[in-house]
């Protein structure tokens, strides 16, 4: 069976055809792959409908090569990146002066585990939440490794991919229901305000 190609940034490379390294990755990687890429961008929806925008407005930037560096470091990250891994920068590594951050998706999960105090909540549903429960959803993926340090992502056992894939989905509906929410607060308040103008 012929592998799938996904354009606009979803499928960069065929399942059916190797890698500039040789390897092949499963159809259960890929669809990970593309779930991820779902969570991380409603993640980020999440964050921009943060009443002050917080993130535009800081003076302290916390982007460092160094945790950029993980996006390349990391097996899976590289291949969630896919071709969008030939922009990286050495001395900066994704971070853009006045603008943040390049990556729309395969950004290191350190940038999810630390929200600054502007996104905290102990809400289940909460952005720094359902940040956490991204980075903790990959643990013990291969060898008791996290999969992030896993050095070769296409020997994780098809067994242990459908756990992490089911995680995934259900992170992703909870995503979306968190951001059905959101939005439909941001939307009551703007029309509440449009009223009262």
């Amino acid at each position: 069976m012929e592998g799938r190609v996904h354009v606009m940034g979803k499928r960069l490379v065929s399942s059916g055809s190797p890698l500039p390294d040789g390897r092949r990755f499963s159809e259960r990687l890929y669809r990970i792959r593309d779930i991820h890429i779902e969570v991380e961008s409603i993640l980020q929806s999440l964050a921009a409908l943060q009443e002050d925008t917080p993130c535009a407005r800081c003076a302290s930037v916390c982007c460092r090569e160094a945790m950029c560096r993980e996006s390349m470091d990391s097996d899976f990250l590289r291949f969630v990146l896919g071709s969008v891994a030939d922009g990286y920068r050495a001395d900066t590594g994704w971070y853009v002066a006045g603008s943040g951050c390049r990556l729309g998706y395969g950004r290191p999960l350190v940038c999810y585990e630390f929200f600054c105090e502007s996104f905290d909540a102990q809400d289940r549903d909460s952005p720094k939440q359902l940040s956490r429960a991204l980075k903790t959803l990959y643990a013990n993926a291969f060898a008791g490794q996290h999969m992030l340090v896993v050095e070769d992502i296409s020997r994780i056992t098809p067994h242990r991919l459908d756990l992490i894939h089911a995680r995934l989905e259900h992170l992703r509906d909870r995503a979306n229901a968190a951001l059905r929410l959101a939005l439909g607060r941001k939307l009551g308040l703007q029309a509440t305000t449009c009223a009262a103008g």
